[in-house]
């Protein structure tokens, strides 16, 4: 509170009673963080908390629309390149100024010891518990670099870091010389060293990241509480895993959820015997992912061919995908885990056939949103989606509008994101995508090796020659019904185009005449059915239409003097 004086971003108020009576006082407390390296000891404001009137200032504020990326696309491109350098910006919300007008909505109580007099203090700045100052920090950035940038296009960067005054701290990298020149004192002190024998991690967007072996890890800690329907959901909620690197063991905890759900037990209810069972062995595992270590970068010198492979499969309990990056260099064969996700299955029963579509919808979307991120960071020379069911490989492999809705729409969806020619076809034993859909405990996660290098296939595998966007979109079903037939003469095909169905003629069953464009050109179908004889059959059996039709023969049977129908009885 002391540093919020010194910086001049609360002050005291001398008029507790404003004329127009609006303000709002916000509660507030200490938190600490014992892993922090700069501000251990931190102030959280409850801007949420209710009024008499039964509102808190969030609810009556506009939370404005996000502005910052996905975090899956932030960690992704900074996987994509072969050094890490990172920092953090200091108080980046106090650097914004909040209007005069709308302070007093900011206000606090305090007294720095118990002798003193309890005092009103106003908050002059954006303060962290607000649902709009995201938006506010963030917009007030983007717009100093939109207004600087076409008067000062060359400085661009260097005009945003001094008009902005954002001032950068904690650097770190995963290569020292790029900490070179830097004061020590702007360096997050666990990185110095980098030559200690103890691999120091920080945080990056919530994972940790450890330098010195430029690898992610993970750190959750198992605590010996009573199962119950609270405690499994707050364990699980402190697995944050945005990559998908613990995408099975997720699973499995979501499978826990949905069971416990279904059951409808209340919060501290004790679940069945076999919950108890499984969560037992998962919290338990738990501590082996400390051991876990995964490559920060998967890019790397002298690359010859990069490809992405993408796995989908479903089970009963849910459904999965993973995709996985093969890097050709000049040394060999790198295959790196990208990204993965895992879903459960709708409580409504689907089919196993339905549940691969749907897995297969799953991993053309995750595809399609890797290759928007990664465009520019890396070249894909060629793209694959891999499935062990081949009912939904032909479903994906064929026109949509031959399929009822539920196929339609999703195939329609898939041949949207990925061409038709990236899919084939895998066993199950060599599915990684496999454990995305039946889950894994921490243990055999960690230990599984086709999970983290893709299958032993990967490395051995032989590129097709020609590539999968060659095509992005396959041909519609009339394309297809006219490369058929293109061996024939012109004539021919014409024949066969000005003869294809439009309508029934009629309502009779048994008349299988069809209206064709054939008829309005010569008044009759130019390749049809042929004609029924109707010669033999006496004249009264005929309907109109035969009568109509035959003409033709009728007259040339007179001009012969032969009667044409046979005689009728009398």
């Amino acid at each position: 509170m002391q540093d919020y004086l010194d910086s001049g971003h609360m002050e005291v108020i001398r008029n507790p009673f404003p004329s127009d009576g609006h303000i709002y006082y916000l509660p507030h407390h200490g938190v600490y963080k014992l892993d922090s390296t700069t501000t251990k000891l931190r102030v959280v404001f409850n801007a949420s908390s209710r009024c008499s009137n039964g509102l808190s200032i969030n609810d009556t504020l506009l939370s404005g629309p996000k502005l910052q990326q996905d975090l899956l696309a932030i960690l992704l491109r900074f996987r994509a390149e072969a050094i890490a350098l990172t920092a953090d910006v200091k108080q980046m919300f106090r650097q914004n100024w909040i209007s005069p007008e709308q302070c007093d909505y900011q206000r606090i109580v305090w007294r720095f010891s118990e002798s003193d007099p309890i005092l009103d203090y106003l908050l002059k700045t954006v303060t962290f518990g607000f649902t709009a100052s995201p938006f506010l920090a963030i917009y007030c950035l983007l717009q100093l670099a939109h207004q600087y940038r076409e008067k000062y296009p060359l400085a661009f960067a260097a005009l945003l870091e001094a008009l902005a005054g954002f001032e950068l701290r904690k650097w770190s990298s995963s290569h020292p010389a790029a900490l070179e020149g830097l004061d020590t004192q702007l360096c997050s002190q666990s990185m110095l060293d980098f030559e200690s024998s103890e691999d120091q991690s920080q945080k990056i967007l919530g994972l940790r990241w450890h330098s010195q072996s430029d690898s992610f890890g993970f750190q959750v800690n198992a605590l010996d509480r009573e199962c119950t329907k609270r405690t499994i959901l707050s364990e699980v909620a402190r697995i944050f895993d945005p990559l998908g690197f613990l995408a099975p063991l997720t699973f499995t905890a979501k499978c826990l959820i949905q069971r416990l759900w279904t059951l409808k037990l209340d919060w501290d209810d004790e679940p069945p015997m076999d919950i108890r069972r499984s969560w037992n062995r998962f919290q338990t595992e738990l501590g082996v992912l400390s051991s876990l270590r995964v490559p920060r970068a998967f890019n790397s010198c002298h690359v010859v061919r990069c490809e992405l492979h993408g796995f989908c499969d479903a089970s009963e309990l849910g459904y999965g995908a993973v995709i996985y990056l093969r890097i050709v260099t000049r040394d060999g064969v790198v295959v790196r885990l990208l990204c993965a996700k895992s879903k459960v299955a709708p409580l409504r029963p689907l089919t196993i056939p339905g549940l691969e579509l749907c897995a297969a919808l799953f991993l053309s979307k995750l595809i399609a949103y890797a290759r928007r991120i990664l465009r520019g960071h890396i070249d894909i020379d060629d793209e694959y989606a891999w499935t062990d069911s081949e009912v939904a490989r032909a479903w994906i492999c064929s026109a949509p509008q031959r399929w009822k809705t539920f196929v339609r729409n999703r195939v329609a969806l898939i041949q949207d994101n990925v061409p038709v020619l990236a899919w084939g076809h895998v066993d199950t034993e060599s599915n990684p995508a496999d454990h995305c859909s039946r889950g894994l405990y921490p243990r055999d996660l960690v230990a599984s090796s086709m999970w983290w290098a893709g299958p032993e296939w990967l490395v051995r595998f032989e590129p097709r020659v020609e590539p999968s966007h060659s095509s992005e979109t396959p041909p519609t079903e009339e394309e297809k019904i006219v490369s058929l037939v293109a061996l024939d003469p012109p004539d021919a095909v014409e024949a066969v185009l000005n003869s294809r169905p439009l309508c029934p003629m009629s309502t009779n069953p048994a008349d299988l005449e069809v209206l064709s464009p054939g008829h309005f050109l010569t008044m009759e179908p130019i390749v049809s059915v042929p004609t029924q004889d109707v010669t033999p059959l006496p004249m009264n059996r005929l309907n109109r239409w035969q009568l109509v039709t035959n003409t033709p023969g009728l007259l040339e049977a007179l001009a012969s003097g032969v009667s044409p129908y046979a005689a009728t009885a009398s």
